[in-house]
């Protein structure tokens, strides 16, 4: 069964303690902070970049400092094995959406993670019907009424899971979104069935995909993965004994999901 691990940071103290270590980011990511024109962007940017070294080096032996990424053909980064061999196959895909970052980690297999606020979307049916596969927007119009919570929330949470798919996969949005469908089937925790022939390295019934809300559905998270034999996803919470616990919304059948585990110290050195 393939392990994943997803660290969570949530609210303005945690994400402030890891953007006050952003002198652990190299001269790539620096820059690519200082382009965003508010403070508030910045601060995010490095937060999450901080987030996914500590994370990294809770993994394998290089420092937060000594981590170093290139980016492949569709522009996603991954580790520079070049430099940092020693990394156990280590692969990671990053996430950020005001007030949280989460980066999801696993060895020898691709991994994808998104993070989206819920906001009432004025448009959910017609992005759906312009963008999703048809079952899906059928399901955004069918939530409720347009502009109301259920329509945002249904919008919302096929979204997420579409956008993890997409960077677990690895061909960005050139994938296109209506070549494949999440279908979201019974109370919750609901059973996440997904058809795709997009991939055709990895068949739709080997992937394993979550669901996760925190403060009442206000953000939601998903993960997407390619483990045929099953996941085991393992939630780390930055923030102390109070960070907010995500809630399993919705899950794929060959998944475990261990109880939430608070990280109490967050460094930039181990």
């Amino acid at each position: 069964m393939q392990q994943v691990t997803l660290q969570i940071a949530q609210g303005g103290a945690a994400l402030d303690r890891l953007a006050a270590d952003a002198a652990v980011l190299d001269a790539d990511e620096q820059a690519r902070a200082a382009r965003f024109h508010r403070d508030s962007d910045r601060a995010l940017y490095r937060a999450a970049h901080v987030l996914l070294r500590n994370a990294l080096s809770r993994q394998a032996a290089p420092p937060p400092a000594a981590w170093r990424f290139v980016r492949g053909a569709h522009g996603r980064p991954e580790i520079d094995t070049d430099v940092c061999p020693d990394t156990g196959g280590l692969r990671f895909n990053l996430t950020h959406t005001p007030g949280l970052v989460c980066c999801a980690l696993t060895r020898n297999l691709t991994v994808g993670v998104d993070a989206e606020c819920l906001r009432r979307v004025r448009d959910a049916r017609a992005l759906a019907e312009r963008f999703f596969a048809a079952d899906e927007a059928a399901a955004v119009a069918a939530a409720g009424p347009p502009g109301s919570a259920a329509e945002a929330l249904t919008f919302q949470s096929l979204w997420t899971l579409k956008e993890a798919y997409v960077k677990a996969v690895g061909r960005g949005l050139s994938l296109g979104l209506d070549r494949f469908a999440f279908r979201l089937a019974g109370d919750t925790p609901a059973r996440i069935q997904l058809r795709s022939e997009a991939d055709a390295a990895h068949p739709a019934a080997h992937w394993r995909c979550v669901l996760l809300h925190l403060d009442g559905g206000r953000c939601g998270i998903a993960a997407a993965v390619p483990a045929a034999a099953g996941a085991r996803f393992r939630v780390l919470l930055h923030g102390g004994e109070t960070a907010p616990a995500p809630v399993l919304v919705a899950a794929t059948p060959g998944v475990e999901v261990q109880p939430p585990e608070a990280v109490v110290a967050i460094r930039s050195a181990f």
